[in-house]
């Protein structure tokens, strides 16, 4: 648990300390890129969940970069995921362009607009139909089987939790992390080729139905996809016989452990990572050649400690500030003349 103080001052301040936040704020666009969506956008949209949902909660805490930082490591357990990984991505040459695309997905998806969310899931799934080729082990893959994008999806949805859980003001309570699971595989669901995106988004009823998770999805209804804590734990320990890192898995992981990034950010990045490590489940460290004696405790209070100066230096998530006006706006259609 945060310290009560902290607690407290960022209750007191809660659109952060200026000049502090201002500098904390910099270092996260240099580190994660320009906004992926327009404030402006879609005046009384609210969104794929919209204002109260689970995943605006979840996301909008700074103990949800450490979860993206995390889902980064489980990913590189599986052996398909990570040969698409070293075969088509870039990120030996620029070192953050991985967690920016991840950062730039789940921020569109969770705080953009309707249309927003729908064209930040057709841009992933342009990428991915280039993605394509034959592992080290001789299997075939593609970035757009639904398996390989449901771990992908789980590996995520697990990490948000988990380091909701262990480093957020007030982790999620039980109701909460279930929606949050539904939420999430429903935007994961849209990345399936089945979906025919462009129809949905001319659709304001099936939009609706989306929404409120009423929508019919391939991923959903065959159940590749989660929809409770429960069915998440259950996806995940589906996929452990299919679990090992490999040497391509093995370069990834090297490189996330000590990323090519300009000193300062390193310097930042690093108590994160190991708040990330630490919250790992114990055979997720082994897959992975953790040390078994890594202090997690300590480095959990580190990391909490270091996520409260965040939440104290920042105050209220901006993507988050954005959507709620926008959601509240007048939509433009109905404006007086």
């Amino acid at each position: 648990m945060v310290s009560r103080p902290l607690l407290m001052l960022a209750e007191v301040v809660p659109q952060g300390l200026p000049l502090t936040g201002r500098v904390v704020r910099a270092g996260l666009a240099r580190a994660f890129g320009p906004p992926p969506f327009d404030p402006a956008a879609a005046p009384g949209d609210p969104g794929l969940f919209g204002p109260g949902s689970a995943s605006w909660q979840v996301i909008s805490e700074p103990a949800a970069i450490v979860g993206g930082i995390r889902a980064l490591l489980v990913q590189s357990l599986h052996p398909l995921a990570m040969a698409g990984v070293a075969k088509h991505s870039r990120f030996r040459e620029d070192a953050l362009s991985r967690l920016q695309r991840t950062s730039a997905y789940v921020t569109a998806t969770t705080f953009g607009s309707t249309p927003e969310a729908l064209t930040a899931a057709a841009t992933v799934r342009k990428v991915h139909r280039r993605v394509r080729g034959t592992a080290p082990d001789g299997r075939p893959y593609t970035a757009d089987d639904p398996q390989l994008l449901a771990w992908v999806s789980i590996a995520l949805t697990s990490s948000f939790l988990a380091t909701d859980g262990c480093y957020a003001a007030t982790a999620v309570d039980a109701a909460t992390a279930d929606a949050f699971v539904a939420e999430q595989s429903r935007a994961a669901a849209l990345l399936d080729r089945r979906v025919d995106l462009a129809a949905l988004g001319s659709d304001e009823e099936s939009l609706q139905r989306l929404r409120e998770g009423r929508l019919d999805l391939p991923m959903l209804s065959d159940a590749i996809l989660p929809s409770t804590v429960a069915q998440l734990r259950e996806r995940l320990e589906d996929f452990r016989p299919h679990l090992d890192v490999n040497h391509q898995g093995r370069r990834a992981l090297r490189f996330l452990l000590w990323p090519d990034v300009p000193g300062p950010l390193r310097a930042a990045y690093l108590p994160m990572l190991a708040g990330a490590v630490a919250s790992l489940e114990g055979d997720q460290r082994k897959l992975l050649g953790i040390p078994p004696g890594t202090p997690v405790r300590a480095l959990r209070v580190q990391t909490r400690m270091l996520v409260a100066g965040m939440r104290l230096a920042t105050g209220v998530s901006p993507s988050l500030s954005a959507a709620r006006r926008r959601a509240a706006a007048v939509p433009t259609a109905i404006r007086a003349p």
